[in-house]
């Protein structure tokens, strides 16, 4: 197996752990929100660091796999809207309408996250050399 048919594997798996990632954020805040932790701090923290390394892992996977202008460009996507997710927040006292787009961009987040796990996920391959997702 090459690098490059390895990537492709793992981009399936890596896109996998991102949703957990993202799932696992949302329980984080539940616990804010309703007293089981002091704050959200932990809730932030993992968000800024676990949830966008593995945002940035899905990316590189991507790239290393080569998996077409498709899979690269929703893995970057992925990551953009990782890093607007961090940002949402500090909106909260100047446009307070634009903060409540966090809950909104998560459930994104977490829909494009299952789109770049699933096998065979809609696009049409233009070879017999499908990587996992489906992207060519």
């Amino acid at each position: 197996m090459t690098v490059r048919q390895a990537a492709r594997r793992l981009h399936r798996w890596v896109a996998w752990l991102f949703v957990a990632a993202v799932l696992g954020q949302i329980f984080l805040a539940g616990l804010a929100m309703f007293g089981a932790a002091d704050s959200f701090a932990l809730h932030d923290a993992f968000g800024s660091t676990v949830v966008g390394v593995v945002a940035l892992a899905v990316l590189l996977v991507a790239v290393v796999g080569r998996l077409g202008s498709t899979g690269v460009g929703l893995s970057f996507l992925l990551l953009v809207l990782t890093v607007v997710q961090t940002m949402l927040p500090q909106a909260r006292g100047s446009l307070p309408v634009v903060a409540a787009l966090h809950p909104l961009n998560a459930v994104a987040l977490v829909a494009l996250g299952v789109r770049l796990a699933r096998p065979g996920s809609g696009d049409t391959p233009r070879s017999g050399d499908t990587p996992p997702g489906g992207f060519d």
